[in-house]
């Protein structure tokens, strides 16, 4: 009896070891592929990710896929050749023009400013191509001027930084974005070429490494075939429509963009001993080194360089990382104006070294607005205090201070003064203590002619942040108003 009892008991102690092995081989026999394919679908069923995407482990393509809509209106369904906007990461484009040139010798990046721009004030002698290709250069950037508009030119930024007495700062002494740098760029590779800067790309770049969907978007108005329309996160159009190239400007696909990847591991286009600049973080004044090579962001890994770029305008988000030992690439290019390319780009690189990762969050903002199109203002507010009750939903959605903002805003612009406010007053109940809050509410209650209600807010807001400069412009015109009709 007993020699039956252990003999059962073995038997059933193997079954379940060998049912747990079985599972844990399952779980570890999980591919790359279905972990990617898994995120990218969660992405887009939860609304993170419209757009395509294609990854590479030791230069060969293991994922490339398309998810949702090129156009709204029409309904057209995305492709992987697809073409996309590219915004910032067209710079990388822009420095490899300027390498082809100082190759061949035609121009250097010791070459100053005024060399090619003598119209501009003095301080052109203190900077060099090298220092716009780095970020280092002090020029301004042209977006922080003021020059937003649609059809917006190479030659009216340039009008507008030459009025500029001065630099932002010593050129070299520190890091900071310019755009209007970039443009100054390909306004250079324009003169020392002798030919239009679309045309320099096409012969020089993507004739050479047959990217044939690819081409600078310029004053031409080339035609765009298969071209991704942009939105925004609510699903408002927010398309491209201005016409400057060198910090901008280029529209491609994934599939040109590995084109690309793979050449810059090669000689097709400069030597290697030249692009080593390009990946090489730069050295300021002081000594110190900036994360910033020639149009690519620099990471200094322990198990080596990450190189990479992301970009962001009206509704397309893009990004290209290049993982240089391993030979792994991911880009993403996104026609639906959400800001977790970063997250997904982070989770793709944990899954690719057989990592653990998070599921980028769920907009609360976009859950919400689509309650208040269907049901109302009310119901929405209701389904946020339901959402955020169940703490397992912290880790699922983003509840952020800003969700709520960008939705207040985004209401805004569509008139919806009623709901905005109440918008703005629930993220002033959730974060009391933010002067940002209280500032977006007192200027919904102004737009919506409440002004008793929108000084209040911004003494609040003026009260928790002193420096609050447009909060105190405001508010000095409403007391202004309100005195007047008083006195009426």
């Amino acid at each position: 009896m007993k020699r039956n009892f252990f003999l059962k008991i073995i038997a059933v102690t193997s079954i379940l070891i060998l049912t747990i092995n079985i599972i844990q081989c399952s779980i570890k026999t999980k591919s790359k592929i279905e972990k990617i394919d898994e995120l990218m679908n969660y992405c887009y069923k939860n609304k993170i990710f419209n757009g395509t995407i294609l990854v590479a482990e030791n230069e060969k393509v293991i994922y490339k896929k398309a998810f949702g809509v090129s156009n709204f209106k029409t309904n057209d369904l995305l492709q992987t050749h697809s073409v996309f906007y590219l915004a910032s990461v067209s710079k990388q484009f822009t420095t490899m023009a300027i390498m082809i040139l100082a190759e061949k010798g035609t121009l250097s990046y010791e070459d100053r400013l005024s060399k090619f721009f003598p119209e501009f004030p003095s301080y052109a002698d203190q900077v060099k191509i090298r220092h716009l290709m780095n970020h280092t250069s002090g020029i301004p950037d042209h977006f922080t001027l003021g020059a937003s508009k649609p059809d917006l030119t190479n030659e009216e930024v340039l009008r507008l930084l030459v009025k500029q007495n001065s630099l932002d700062f010593q050129p070299g002494e520190k890091f900071k974005y310019s755009n209007g740098g970039y443009v100054l760029l390909a306004m250079i590779v324009e003169k020392a070429s002798g030919i239009p800067f679309h045309e320099f790309l096409k012969n020089n770049i993507f004739n050479s490494l047959g990217m044939n969907d690819s081409l600078v978007f310029d004053q031409s108005k080339p035609q765009v075939k298969r071209r991704a329309v942009g939105y925004n996160m609510f699903g408002d159009v927010d398309d491209y429509n201005i016409l400057t190239v060198g910090a901008g400007g280029i529209f491609s696909t994934i599939e040109d963009l590995f084109k690309w990847d793979q050449a810059l591991y090669t000689e097709k286009l400069i030597k290697q001993s030249t692009l080593k600049d390009a990946f090489s973080p730069c050295v300021l004044n002081n000594g110190k080194k900036s994360n910033y090579g020639f149009g690519w962001g620099i990471q200094e890994r322990r198990k080596g360089k990450i190189v990479g770029h992301g970009g962001g305008l009206a509704g397309f988000r893009t990004y290209i990382e290049r993982q240089l030992k391993k030979k792994n690439t991911i880009i993403l290019l996104s026609n639906n104006g959400n800001d977790q390319l970063p997250l997904i780009r982070k989770a793709i690189a944990n899954i690719l070294k057989n990592r653990v990762y998070d599921l980028p969050k769920i907009s609360i903002a976009c859950s919400i607005h689509d309650t208040i199109n269907k049901v109302g203002i009310n119901a929405a507010i209701q389904q946020y205090y339901d959402l955020k009750e169940k703490k397992s939903n912290w880790s699922r959605y983003n509840f952020a201070e800003y969700e709520l903002n960008r939705l207040g805003y985004h209401l805004l612009e569509k008139n919806k003064f009623n709901e905005a406010v109440e918008i703005f007053k629930l993220n002033v109940k959730e974060y009391p203590k933010s002067w940002v809050v209280y500032d977006s509410l007192g200027e919904a209650c102004m737009k919506s002619g409440n002004t008793k209600h929108a000084i209040k807010n911004y003494k609040k807001s003026i009260q928790l942040n002193p420096k609050n400069k447009a909060g105190i412009k405001a508010l000095k015109k409403l007391k202004l108003l309100e005195k007047n009709q008083a006195s009426e």
